[in-house]
């Protein structure tokens, strides 16, 4: 075996094509990349895991058990891995095959575990049936007694003779030492690894690494001579207590139990399945397509079920499929000709033996000689082979279920009757029977035979559900394993167990419990019906199991009545007395399984003195409680079950055996799930997952929001069952959604009595627990919950919806109340976005406008984005709300222009989604068309059905927007360039303690390089998601109305294929005029030449920076008439083709010309320009002009220049240019870059702008002090200056308190960058300015390198600057030569100083040496920052060097 797990390793393979393509199709990736990807990385993993048979994992309930911190989000069942011999490795989602050492890392929809494993491994032993040691989830140590011992009993008394007959023991049992098992009394019996204790006779199987020998000897043979011989009595009874499980039952309990087991065990993988019933196989066949019930019954006995499809069948074993039934064919034949390998045929061919005999082995006198059943245990070990099906059929039958073993045919009555006679005095605690105890033992086994009979039928395993819901059958729920947790009650520690482990530990009074629907009915049918059945070993110790609902008997009723009434029929019948005799003398082999426990005041005295007497009668029961009722049963259990959430993988499991014939629809409802991982939890019971499939059921098509749908559904099943109680039910939704909506708005989620009486909810009522659940353990005073704080939000909708919609005043006024809680974008799409998608989903006449118009109001509140609000408990309510609100929050500051775009375009779908839901468009189009005034928005928009309904709101809208952003990827930061920069830089010389405030610029790029990769994987994986112009506005033929303007944005892309050309043409003939924005994407231009030649009189705006333009793209662009902003920046190489012809565009007003490294630009441009007389802007940045006369000119024919920037290192001769500058009396914008003129030429001529707004001098010196002092009295004639940057040199360092003073007198003033020229005295006059009140629209103070300032000129800077409300950021950077090093009372003072600015978001100090406890200080400033989440401190260098650290 070892050899097998030993072999090279392959790579695997774990997806094939249809999941390539659904994927594909779904997801919108590439995703044939994404797997190979995903496969290669598993491959590299797979190589490190360790490899050969595990002999630890050859019990199915210890691989089950591995899954308990599994991801839930998965495809497959830890029951469908654990019984196809896979155990969770805790690497990665890694599950491995106990035997051949298969590893897998994915889970499919389309195949189950045990497919997947026969297609990569159909040589695994386990798989083809072989003995390998494999321990069925259900089965026991206890095995049958065998008849090997007879004649050599006497030898066996000799421990070396014992020894001996382990020379053939299975590789796979030896963790147990045959030399102890020998020592213990044991003889090898040579089936698997069962051994038989010499002197008592008693089997044992199933061994594993650390079993002692003489402890399960003890625990389950205690009055083995052999074993009293050996050990004392006080250590035989130590070996029983400290036994984990199986309390009070003993080897006898299993060999004698009354459960038929005429066939034995097959296949751990169909260990769990209903269908192994004879009758509920049959009931499959009701819509039987063939009239022959003959035919039915033969195919039933073959082991086959109806899947309703066509006329496929299946088996319930080995899953094997056929179709195609014709008069005269033999499904037994045809099942084993196709399937010879299936388990369930094997044991049916073997069942002739086997049931002879049982019979002749019933007379044997001695149990260590008596042969009851056949060696089930070697059964359980081999697996079933399933065969392959084809993909279109695989996804339309139901898989093979993950169960236990076949059912036994039914035999006549007498047969049983027969052999339970014969055997009798094998069931009786003692041998010498009299005549009343001969009774009640035939009373009990007659007993036991009716219960199997009724827990096996069809009618037990179907729930009453209403009637909406009776196309679902429960089948596949009793299949599915619930989660439970185990609270000894002494004991305050909880446990997760698994389903085997609660049968183990099955005594005594405990308790199921859970909310309502969470599967308690489904949880102990279940176990009734798996003891009925004969599947489940574990259960064989109860000779009687008691399924009772509580729900329908009364206190006065006697239990024998309960029982004949409920589980017996029509003829049944037992005497209370008989009763009373059959569970005095069966005790704990008698099992009650109490359904719908109200309390004990509601129980007849029999039951009620059997939970609270129960060392009376020593019986077991389990009683199924609603959370809330747990509390008054408590003191009378010993543990308590408690079922948790449903966990999704279960969810995936009954919709893909119920929709297998739509498997897409089950992809796009896990992808939904998996895009909002927030909402995975609330398919919490199977109750949730039945309304899911009713309402699959009932609508076909996909629904947009599963969760939604999830919750009407349910809440209509709640209406329909409780149709009698219409109006409490309404009245209890409407009180517990007033809590909820409390709640919400306060973050509470969890309530106590107070609150419930405050909102007027019964906690008393029972339809409020179909609401909220009540938890009353370890508190004083109970808490309430809903059933999901997601739940608690729609109930919280429903609620909000039916106050608004009221006709009272003061319900409307608290509904506007609530609603306006939600007091800005931000709040709206992100802890709220769930909130309000659920109000839409209620539509309502009356709500609608209100809703409506508050949330298309938010979007312009300028006050509700500056004072968002941090105080909400965000976590709580949505843990996945937090990056979100950063993400929002982030786009915000980057670019409001693009925040203020997306939030209008979703909460305008959420309005419109709502307004038309409810019939309302008419009522709330004024606020919608208000709403649409002068806006810009995203061509989706247009795609709403109110665009269709309404084209002529177009006329409304300042532009739509459309970006294509394409896999382009360019690295924006150029490092070698940031290298260059600091190439004359000497590295500083600084105390370790202040190397933090230098970061190496290789961490970064490194850090850049990884985020770099991870994008370009997603990049590439990504598909292009293709424009949708089919539904609203675009199904208008002809378009009566056009876009007023269309804002094309187009980045990181190449050139346009033909679905996205044939878009563009369309877009583009719809809009009147027509704006291009286009960044690295060079053959762009020339890929859309059809759609630009059909509307090129449209197009009036093109941006062109960093791609190729070539001649093509060039004669292109001088085709467009109408063209009036041209702008082209960073590109290689110089367009002179477009330039020289400029003269073209007529009605040109805006050209930008930014090649900062190509000298000599204006050369290129025409040499007269008769024709453009409507420039207003003018930017052009080059490296060096000769000659400006083209400039002049062009100027000269530009009476409405507005905006004038001029970069250049070097101007030949600039008296021209200042002379035409200065007949621009309209001149808004004036920025001269580079050191490019004269200065007293242009401080000459600064009093004629009057207009200006904008002056940037920054790169200017103004070198003496007369013409510095020209320029500071000129300031002072600039009354509408917002943005000023001042220029350097010692002429303004003299007078530059002068121009502080002439800057307080311009009251528009936003920004101020005044750097390398203030001292300790100028810097302080702008503090004591600001102080006097001046600057009070300021929001940008630039003083960076201003390196003359000493740390006491800063301090007391710091100390006087106050009053400036609007102040965002504050630079006060230095070069990294001019370091300096502060003391704490500095510190000190900055922090006091910051505190003092309450718009403060970013402020610049690099150079400032600061150690880890001025770090401190600076971030416990921010974090009582009004602007805490928003403030950013820079004060790290990012550089190539390290500094010198001084020794």
């Amino acid at each position: 075996m070892a050899a097998q797990g030993e072999a090279v390793e392959e790579i695997i393979c774990e997806f094939d094509d249809d999941l390539v393509s659904e994927l594909s199709t779904l997801l919108r990736v590439d995703a044939l990349s994404v797997l190979k990807r995903q496969q290669e990385e598993d491959h590299k993993t797979r190589m490190k895991m360790k490899k050969g048979f595990n002999s630890q994992m050859r019990s199915e309930a210890k691989r089950l058990k591995t899954f308990e911190t599994y991801d839930k989000f998965r495809s497959w069942t830890p029951q469908e891995m654990a019984a196809a011999g896979f155990y969770h490795t805790g690497v990665k989602l890694g599950v491995q095959c106990f035997c051949c050492s298969l590893i897998l890392f994915s889970t499919r929809l389309r195949k189950l575990p045990i497919e997947n494993h026969k297609k990569l491994r159909p040589e695994c032993e386990f798989l083809l049936g072989k003995d390998v040691g494999n321990i069925g989830k259900y089965d026991i140590r206890v095995k049958s007694p065998e008849k090997m011992l007879r004649g050599d009993k006497a030898r066996y008394h000799e421990e070396e003779a014992r020894l001996e007959s382990f020379e053939d023991w299975p590789f796979y049992a030896h963790g147990t030492s045959p030399r102890v098992l020998s020592a213990a009394g044991f003889v090898f019996t040579g089936k698997r690894d069962t051994v038989q204790c010499f002197s008592c006779g008693g089997c044992l199987g199933n061994w594993e690494e650390g079993d002692d020998p003489w402890k399960e000897h003890a625990k389950w043979f205690p009055k083995c001579e052999f074993l009293q011989s050996k050990k004392s009595p006080e250590e035989i009874t130590q070996y029983v207590q400290s036994y984990e499980g199986f309390l009070h039952v003993t080897g006898e309990h299993f060999v004698n139990s009354w459960v038929r087991r005429e066939l034995p065990m097959v296949s751990a993988y169909c260990n769990d399945s209903v269908f192994a019933n004879e009758e509920l196989r049959m009931d499959t066949f009701k819509d039987w397509p063939h009239e022959s019930p003959g035919a039915v019954e033969a195919l039933v006995k073959a082991g086959l079920f109806y899947t309703g499809k066509r006329d496929i069948v299946q088996c319930f074993s080995c899953g094997g499929c056929m179709e195609k039934w014709a008069e005269g064919d033999n499904p037994i034949e045809d099942h084993t000709k196709f399937f010879p390998n299936c388990v369930f045929l094997q044991t049916l061919k073997s069942s002739a033996e086997v049931i002879p005999a049982l019979q002749s082995h019933c007379a044997l006198p001695e149990a260590m000689e008596t042969t009851s059943e056949s060696n089930h245990d070697d059964a359980a070990a081999v697996h079933s082979t399933v065969v392959d099906v084809s993909p279109s059929e695989a996804q339309e039958l139901e898989p093979a279920s993950s169960l236990v073993s076949v059912l036994c045919r039914d035999q006549d009555h007498s047969e049983a009757q027969g052999r339970g006679c014969a055997s009798s005095g094998t069931y009786l605690p003692s041998t010498d029977l009299g005549q009343s105890e001969a009774q009640w033992l035939q009373e009990a086994r007659s007993l036991s035979e009716q219960l199997r009979d009724t827990y096996t039928k069809a009618t037990f395993r179907h729930m009453n559900l209403p009637e909406v819901y009776s196309s679902l059958g429960t089948d596949h729920l009793l299949s599915c394993d619930v989660s439970i947790i185990s609270k000894h009650i002494s004991q305050p520690v909880q446990g997760s167990l698994t389903i085997p482990e609660v049968f183990s530990n099955l005594n005594s009074v405990m308790c199921v419990e859970g909310e309502a629907g969470s599967g308690k009915t489904t949880f102990l049918k279940r176990i009734a019906f798996l003891w009925a059945s004969g599947c489940c070993p574990l259960l064989y110790r109860f000779q009687l199991v008691f399924y009772l609902s509580l729900s329908s008997i009364t206190p006065g009723q006697e239990l024998a009545k309960i029982i004949c009434a409920q589980l017996l029929g029509a003829g049944g019948c037992i005497s209370e007395v008989c009763l009373s005799s059959i569970i005095q003398q069966l005790q704990h082999q008698v099992l009650f399984l109490l359904d719908d426990y109200s309390g004990l005041a509601s129980l007849p005295q029999a039951l009620h003195t059997l939970i609270t007497k129960n060392y009376l009668s020593r019986t077991c029961l389990l009683i199924a409680v609603h959370t809330n009722k747990v509390r008054g049963i408590r003191p009378y259990l010993d543990t308590s079950l408690e079922i948790k959430e449903f966990p999704f993988y279960n969810t995936v499991s009954v919709l893909r055996k119920l929709f297998s014939h739509d498997i897409m629809r089950v992809r796009k409802f896990i992808n939904y799930f998996g895009f909002h991982e927030e909402l995975q939890g609330i398919h919490k019971t199977p109750l949730f997952v039945a309304a899911v499939c009713t309402d699959w059921f009932k609508n076909p098509s996909d629904q947009p929001f599963q969760d939604v749908a999830l919750f009407k559904a349910y809440m209509q099943y709640l209406s329909l069952k409780h149709k009698g109680a219409a109006k409490p039910l309404q009245a209890t939704v409407s009180s517990c959604g007033q809590l909820a909506l409390t709640g919400l708005f306060s973050s509470c989620f969890e309530f106590n009595s107070d609150n419930l009486a405050e909102a007027g909810v019964d906690e008393d009522e029972e339809l409020t627990t179909c609401l909220m659940s009540k938890f009353t353990a370890q508190r004083l005073r109970p808490v309430y919950r809903f059933l999901g704080p997601l739940f608690q939000e729609f109930l919280a909708a429903v609620r909000l919806t039916e106050l608004l919609s009221s006709d009272r005043q003061e319900d409307q006024d608290l509904g506007l109340y609530y609603l306006r809680q939600i007091n800005s974008p931000l709040k709206a799409m992100s802890i709220y976005h769930t909130f309000l998608k659920y109000v839409s989903s209620h539509p309502s006449s009356k709500a609608a406008p209100t809703v409506v118009s508050h949330l298309l109001q938010l979007v312009d509140e300028k006050e509700s984005l500056e004072n968002m609000s941090e105080n909400e408990d965000y976590m709580k309510l949505h843990p996945e709300a937090l990056l979100w609100i950063e993400c929002l929050r982030g786009l915000w500051q980057l670019s409001p222009e693009s925040f203020s775009l997306f939030i209008s375009e979703n909460l305008l779908r959420i309005c419109l989604n709502f307004a038309h839901e409810s019939n309302t468009v008419a009522a709330c189009s004024p606020v919608i068309l208000q709403f649409l005034r002068g806006r810009t928005l995203d061509l989706k928009v247009l795609s709403l059905q109110y665009f269709w309904d309404h084209p002529e709101t177009l006329l409304l809208l300042k532009s739509i927007k459309i970006s294509l952003n394409g896999n382009n990827w360019v690295q924006r930061i150029d490092f070698s360039l940031i290298e260059k920069s600091f190439e004359k830089v000497q590295p500083p010389t600084i105390d370790q303690d202040y190397a933090i405030a230098f970061q190496p610029i290789n961490e970064v790029q490194k850090n850049l390089s990884e985020k770099k990769h991870i994008i370009k994987k997603y990049e590439d994986m990504k598909h292009q998601i293709p424009l949708n112009i089919s539904t609203g506005y675009w199904k208008l033929s002809p378009k009566p109305y056009k876009i007023p303007k269309l804002e094309v944005q187009v980045t990181n892309t190449g050139p346009a294929d033909q679905a996205l050309l044939q878009v563009l043409m369309e877009v583009f003939s719809a809009s009147q005029s027509i704006e291009f924005r286009l960044s690295d994407s060079s053959g762009f231009l020339e890929s859309i030449r059809p759609a630009l030649e059909l509307s090129k009189a449209s197009v009036t705006k093109c941006s062109m920076s960093r791609l190729e333009l070539s001649r093509e793209d060039q004669k292109l662009l001088l085709t467009l008439p109408t063209l009036q902003s041209l702008e082209v920046s960073e590109t290689n190489q110089l367009p002179d083709q477009l330039f020289h012809n400029l003269h073209k565009f007529l009605g040109l007003k805006e050209l930008c010309v930014r090649l900062d490294s190509k000298p000599d630009v204006l050369s290129v441009l025409p040499g007269e320009f008769p024709n453009l007389h409507h420039m207003e802007k003018l930017s052009i940045r080059t490296s060096t002009e000769s000659d400006l006369s083209k400039l002049v000119k062009l100027i000269q024919n530009s009476p409405n220049l507005h905006v004038f920037h001029l970069k250049c290192n070097f101007l030949s001769n600039c008296e021209p240019l200042m002379t035409v500058l200065a007949s621009c009396k309209k001149l808004r914008e004036i920025e001269f870059s580079g050191r490019c003129f004269e200065a007293m030429t242009f401080v000459n001529i600064l009093p004629n702008f009057v207009f200006l707004k904008i002056l940037n001098l920054r790169d200017q010196q103004f070198p003496d002090k007369e013409t510095s002092e020209k320029f500071a009295q000129a300031l002072g004639s600039l009354r509408n200056l917002e943005k000023l940057f001042v220029p350097t040199g010692d002429g303004i360092h003299q007078v530059a308190k002068l121009i502080v003073r002439q800057c307080l007198q311009l009251p528009c003033l936003r920004v101020l960058v005044f750097a390398e020229t203030l001292d300790d005295d100028s810097v302080l006059e702008i503090a004591k300015g600001a102080t006097r009140g001046g600057f009070q629209k300021l929001e940008n103070l630039d003083l960076t390198l201003n390196h003359k300032i000493t740390e006491e000129g800063y301090r007391n800077f710091f100390q006087v600057l106050d009053n400036l409300p609007n102040l965002k950021n504050l630079d006060i950077s230095r070069h990294i030569p001019e370091c300096i090093q502060i003391q704490a009372i500095t510190v000190k003072a900055l922090g006091q100083c910051v505190s003092r600015l309450p718009s403060l978001t970013r402020l610049g100090m690099l150079s400032w040496l600061l150690d880890e406890e001025d770090i401190k200080v600076i971030n416990d400033v921010k974090e009582r920052h009004p602007q805490s989440k928003r403030l950013t401190v820079h004060w790290r260098w990012v550089v190539p060097f390290s500094p010198v650290i001084q020794k």
